[in-house]
């Protein structure tokens, strides 16, 4: 753990609501595995095929995405919670919607905000752009088939 001088965290060590919800999210297919065995908190439950997609892929991947800092983490996790703040109001799960709402309120305190900042629309625009463009600053052109590009009639051996 890297810090500067003074006892000042650098802006590159994660703060500790960063590490709790990427665990929070890694853990979420072991907490799903353990309802085949009876254990019933949250929205986990063994009877919902949806469950198994949402708990064993999408919250593995929102995890990575929190932990490598990725820019859509933010955006990805208001999307996972979301979904499990609208489900636990279908189900009837209170303690599902309370997690949910934690973690929407601990995103918003200043440490997780450094480390994931919001999508800006401009950001997004001027990399949207950069991706169209070739290297030369350029539109990227597509490539033609061979036979668009003459009058003759394609080879065929």
């Amino acid at each position: 753990m890297s810090a500067r001088p003074g006892g000042v965290p650098s802006p590159d060590t994660r703060p500790g609501v960063v590490i709790a919800l990427a665990v929070w999210f890694a853990l979420m297919p072991v907490l799903q595995g353990l309802s085949l065995a009876g254990l019933r908190v949250g929205n986990f439950a063994p009877d919902r095929p949806w469950n198994y997609l949402a708990y064993g892929l999408a919250a593995p991947y929102v995890a990575w995405l929190v932990w490598q800092r990725r820019p859509r983490a933010r955006f990805a996790t208001y999307v996972f919670l979301t979904h499990e703040t609208v489900r636990g109001l279908h189900f009837h799960r209170r303690d599902a919607v309370a997690v949910a709402m934690l973690w929407v309120l601990l995103l918003q305190l200043p440490a997780a905000r450094r480390w994931m900042p919001s999508l800006r629309p401009s950001e997004m625009r001027e990399r949207w752009r950069r991706s169209l463009m070739g290297a030369a600053g350029t539109p990227r052109q597509e490539p033609t088939s061979p036979s668009s590009s003459s009058n003759e009639p394609p080879c065929v051996s």
